[in-house]
């Protein structure tokens, strides 16, 4: 008996829903003469491919929202060395803590390893270039966030970028939850165009930013080509350089502070004196009275408060705010016509770029008895340090290489047809300079060659004791895609032509991973490094889509109501080597009821966002609990202190899967020439999105109930310090057993689980008007707008949902109810000007607010940011300059500082990602065509 898969039964049945709206009206056309041309010549309407669908429509015809950002824009916006950025300053949508560049500078930067993430309404958002998947950024293997890193992608190779604002994985696959971004570079040029910029900052510091870039091209006929190259450098920025984020505090840990291990309490060496005398064996009583030691509360001195305020430890003082960052690239783009009918194409681009972070020296301590002749007192005392003249560095080179090459061609009937392989290697190589050699730290200090009570140490110990190296790792990501698709005519209606496209893909995506012997958990020799395990992992996936429009009114086939009715469905199915395999349907709608003029459209999808390779394969790093207050099995004193965690990769993790819904109008008035205003309104509901319960809810739960808990089969306890016990160890058997023993005793499992659930709705609002003034010109304006009505987070089932519109939370980042971009450009002959206004408003910071003191300030300031530029272009009238354009402008004109939340951006003390970090940059910029 045959059997069919059900994968198969459900594709078979999706395209039958799919295929519906044509075959209910075939008849009707086999009956009905096509609409009727009019006498005498046809005039062509030319069609184009647009993010979102598969089937050319007509220029302003498509259904779908998208955004169009041309390489005018990008000019316009002030933004030359940075592609996460030039969307952020033209798109409102484009918020949150998932869009991270080279703001990502501090504790957190391992995440992106100097790379540019982008996330549409701050949900998983696919990247394309050239309509076709990039690699992964290459940090995905030591656990940082997948993304495709648009750092690699040099600006003046862009010719422009298509966002969809809605979910398209029915269409393009994994990622596609709250749309895409479709990067599109150059191809068709001709001539040479070279560009050069220098902007910098007139604060302190004077951060800069310098571009130079070549674009050319030419054509014989049946052959064109493209190439260019770009290079940029941008400056680091130190967090002491900019007011709000001047004074930094949070460490207790620095050169002359100690602590009586028995009693907790905090001294710090007195201000003037380098170490304290030898061999004294003194009470800590005495040491105060004679003044070698001050009283402090620790709280008040890692936090720089209170009288401590003047002993404190200034992070500032050696944190970077902004990457170091340089990039040079290289683009190559070419066609060659065979015949009329057959085309072969492809495109190259190399990319090389180099980042630069820096964080505080390593906070070390170490325990010294009384007989320790450099511990003055005759108590065991904890000496605290940090060697600031060796701050820790961090290296990310990373090289990309990409190719493309393809054929493509026309059949009979007008039938299109397009083959192509892919290939992306991105190579990231990492040093982490100035980490601490744990064994050759004991050592130096059993020596006595350094003294851990010492601020600053005797010349040349430091480098003799060999206590610090450079810790390094290797990584891999690559790509490899292969795909054909087909598009056509299915039939002729009386509204029109019945379109549809058809399409495969097969793609094999790798990982791979290695690092010096000290960084590997096995071998681990670092103090508190960032550890890095091989890796080499891999997944292969084939799938398979469908897309077609069917026109039911249209042309000379109306009715009242009706003078444009689209239908659109497509659907994808992916099969995975390693997961579930995900089969969604796109339904698309397109009605204009009386003319041209006024449009409305909504879509229904299912979107998914496949498991990373490392949530699902990822080596299992150990390391420590957040610092714990638990309460205790009936009651008593917290439990506090940090016990031993381990977070191992789940190679059953699924998809995570989303319901989107958009709906809105297009109106172009005709008694308004050049006006047009678009709102959509999109509603995204996210599940099984890959998460973790946190040691504290595990431990915790399992602390009150013992085996009663869910998560009593994930703790373990034994001997501290030996890791075979997170598998090997006693298990628990009652309630109130991680509190009878020492917290270093516990060992907890919390794996990567699908837990997670988001909702997110709102609008997406633009008006667009562009006014010829007779003598004055042309004026084109553009108001973006953004509003969020809900986007709501729960982390785990049955916790309940959080808000996170209108706050700023450790989840989403800022997240603003609201948000307008107002821009215009305007042009007189020779001469140009643009500006643009920038409105974030209030938002509160969940993590300011404090039980301990209701008037704790949890309100973040409005923020206005307005950009100015002038330009001038010289004409043929001037022999020598013909083609060279100047600029001049700033970004920032009037220098508005980010607005302050402390609570949750604890290191730099604000949102830079949203706000920006410089401040006012003044630009000069020189392009020449010739």
């Amino acid at each position: 008996m045959n059997q069919t898969h059900p994968q198969m039964r459900k594709l078979r049945r999706a395209l039958a829903l799919v295929s519906l709206p044509a075959l209910a009206i075939a008849s009707h056309a086999q009956q009905s003469s096509p609409s009727a041309a009019a006498e005498g010549e046809t005039v062509k309407i030319e069609k184009f491919v647009v993010t979102g669908s598969y089937i050319p429509v007509a220029a302003g015809e498509p259904a779908n929202p998208v955004t169009t950002i041309s390489a005018t824009s990008i000019a316009d916006s002030g933004v030359s060395t940075s592609l996460l950025e030039v969307l952020r300053k033209t798109m409102p949508q484009f918020t949150g803590g998932l869009n991270l560049g080279s703001s990502n500078a501090d504790i957190s930067s391992g995440s992106t390893g100097g790379g540019s993430s982008v996330a549409l309404r701050n949900t998983q958002t696919l990247v394309l270039i050239n309509g076709r998947r990039a690699a992964y950024a290459p940090i995905l293997a030591s656990g940082g966030i997948q993304f495709v890193d648009l750092n690699l992608i040099p600006i003046a190779a862009v010719e422009r970028v298509e966002v969809l604002h809605d979910g398209a994985s029915a269409l393009y696959g994994t990622d596609a939850v709250a749309g895409v971004v479709n990067i599109i570079l150059k191809k068709d040029f001709t001539g040479f165009e070279a560009n050069a910029r220098y902007a910098f900052s007139d604060k302190k510091g004077h951060y800069s930013e310098r571009k130079f870039s070549l674009v050319g091209g030419a054509s014989s006929g049946k052959t064109t080509v493209t190439i260019g190259g770009e290079w940029t450098k941008t400056d680091p920025m130190f967090q002491y350089e900019r007011g709000y984020s001047a004074e930094s505090y949070g460490t207790p840990t620095f050169g002359g502070v100690i602590t009586n291990d028995a009693t907790g309490d905090f001294y710090v060496l007195k201000p003037g004196l380098n170490a304290p005398p030898l061999n004294q064996n003194l009470t800590l009583a005495q040491l105060v009275a004679n003044g070698t030691y001050i009283p402090v509360d620790g709280s008040n001195l890692a936090s720089g408060v209170g009288t401590e305020k003047q002993y404190a430890f200034n992070l500032a003082n050696y944190v970077t705010l902004l990457l170091g960052n340089e990039r040079s690239s290289a683009l190559m783009n070419f066609e060659h016509r065979f015949t009329d009918s057959v085309t072969l194409f492809g495109d190259f681009l190399y990319t090389q770029t180099k980042t630069y972070s820096q964080l505080n020296a390593q906070p070390i301590s170490s325990s010294r008895s009384a007989a320790d002749p450099t511990n003055p007192s005759d108590v065991t005392l904890r000496a605290r340090n940090r060697f600031t003249a060796f701050p820790r560095q961090y290296f990310y080179d990373s090289t990309s290489m990409r190719g493309v090459l393809g054929v493509r061609g026309e059949l009979a009937n007008g039938y299109t047809w397009e083959i192509a392989a892919d290939k992306n290697r991105i190579d990231q190589s990492y040093r982490n300079q100035n980490v601490v050699n744990t064994a050759a730290r004991i050592a130096a200090v059993a020596a006595g060659t350094i003294n851990m009570f010492a601020r600053e140490q005797a010349a040349g110990a430091i480098e003799s004791s060999g206590m610090f190296g450079t810790a390094f790792g290797f990584a891999t990501s690559t790509i490899e895609n292969y795909d054909g698709r087909i598009t056509g005519k299915l039939m002729d209606l009386p509204a029109g032509e019945v379109g549809f496209a058809v399409g495969a893909e097969r793609r094999v995506e790798s990982l791979v991973q290695n690092s010096d012997v000290y960084s590997q958990s096995a071998t681990f020799g670092w103090d508190s490094a960032t550890t890095l395990d091989p890796l080499n992992t891999s997944r292969s996936v084939n799938s398979a889509f469908v897309d077609v429009r069917v026109p039911i009114f249209g042309g000379n086939h109306t009715a009242p109501g009706f003078h444009v009715l689209e239908l659109e469905g497509a659907l994808r199915t992916e099969k995975y080597s390693d997961t579930d395999d995900p089969t969604v349907p796109k339904l698309t709608l397109r009605w204009l009821p009386f003319s041209d003029e006024f449009a409305l459209r909504g879509t229904y999808s299912e979107s998914f966002a496949a498991p990373t390779l490392f949530q699902m394969f990822g080596p299992t790093a150990s390391g420590s609990t957040p610092s714990l207050a638990l309460d205790r099995f009936g009651g008593g004193t917290p439990i506090t202190g940090q016990g031993n965690q381990q977070n191992p990769a789940n190679p059953n993790l699924k998809p995570t899967t989303s319901r989107n819904y958009t709906l809105g109008f297009v109106y172009s008035p005709r008694a308004l020439k050049g006006f047009s205003m678009s709102v959509d309104y999109f509603n995204i509901d996210q599940k099984d999105l890959v998460g973790l319960y946190g040691a504290t809810l595990i431990l915790q739960d399992v602390e009150l109930r013992g085996t009663a808990s869910p998560f009593a089969n994930r703790v373990r306890f034994g001997p501290a310090d030996d890791f075979s016990q997170f598998t090997n160890g006693t298990p628990v058997t009652a309630a109130g057993q991680i509190g009878n023993r020492p917290i270093d005793n516990v060992y907890v499992r919390d794996p990567y689980e699908n837990i997670s659930t988001v909702k997110l709705a709102g609008l997406d609002l633009k008006f667009d008007y562009s006014w010829k003034m007779d003598t004055l010109g042309k004026l084109d304006l553009t108001l973006a707008a953004s509003y969020f009505d809900k986007y709501e987070f729960e982390p785990y089932p049955g916790a309940g949902f959080s808000e996170t519109a209108g706050y700023a939370s450790t989840f989403n980042g800022t997240i603003p109810k609201w948000q307008t971009i107002l821009s215009g450009n305007w042009t007189r002959g020779q001469w140009g000007a643009t500006f643009s206004w920038q409105h974030v408003p209030s938002v509160d910071d969940q993590n300011a607010y404090d039980e301990t003191d209701p008037g704790a300030d949890t309100y973040v300031e409005p923020f206005d940011s307005i950009d100015l530029g002038v330009s001038y272009a010289f004409g043929a009238n001037t022999r020598w300059l013909n083609g060279l354009s100047l600029r001049l402008g700033a970004n920032n004109v009037f220098d508005a500082q980010p607005s302050v939340a402390k609570g949750t951006f604890s290191n730099g003390n604000a949102d830079i990602a949203t706000y920006g970090a410089v401040g006012r940059l003044i630009f000069v910029e020189a392009r020449y065509k010739f």
